[in-house]
């Protein structure tokens, strides 16, 4: 009894937790960009090979049988000769409609954050796009375009796709935020 006291607590104080599966190449883009990752407290989530396609180039790409949910990342830094540099919301919105479908029943929802959520995201701007993404991007039903952009460093997007969302959406909606 003893023994599984202490492997319990040692397991604890040492903060054993699910962690998403992250790349050494990832993890100095996070550093690049200084930003970090809010690891779920539980998770099942795997690495998968990055998709191919025009639209953008996955840098970590993540899934969770169990939330049935896909999470790709791509960091992006600053740069002051790319057109729509110190213009997020440029940037952010071309991506988002350049990954959403061009059916003409698709609808794109764009939300803006309040000053409670930016402060978890420690960004100076940030939205959240909701679409149906183009066949040639993604074949899940559903996807939310997660950008937050802090001056000096870049833009961080979290796209999040799935056929229907899951209980924890919200939470790996803020999978990404600034140091």
């Amino acid at each position: 009894m003893r023994t599984l006291l202490f492997v319990f607590f040692t397991a604890l104080s040492l903060g054993i937790g699910a962690q998403f599966p992250l790349t050494p190449a990832f993890s100095d883009l996070l550093d690049s960009l200084e930003v970090r990752v809010n690891h779920p407290l539980e998770s099942d989530f795997r690495q998968l090979p990055n998709a191919a396609n025009d639209y953008l180039e996955s840098q970590l790409t993540l899934h969770s049988k169990r939330e049935k949910l896909e999470l790709r990342f791509h960091l992006a830094l600053e740069r002051p000769d790319h057109p729509f540099a110190g213009r997020p919301h440029l940037q952010a919105g071309h991506l988002a409609l350049n990954l959403g479908s061009n059916e003409e029943d698709a609808v794109t929802a764009v939300h803006s954050f309040d000053a409670e959520e930016m402060a978890v995201f420690n960004a100076d701007w940030a939205r959240m796009y909701t679409f149906r993404p183009k066949r040639s991007y993604s074949t899940y039903r559903q996807a939310q375009l997660v950008a937050i952009y802090r001056v000096g460093r870049g833009m961080a997007y979290t796209v999040l796709l799935f056929d229907e969302a899951p209980d924890t959406l919200e939470g790996r909606q803020v999978a990404l935020r600034f140091r």
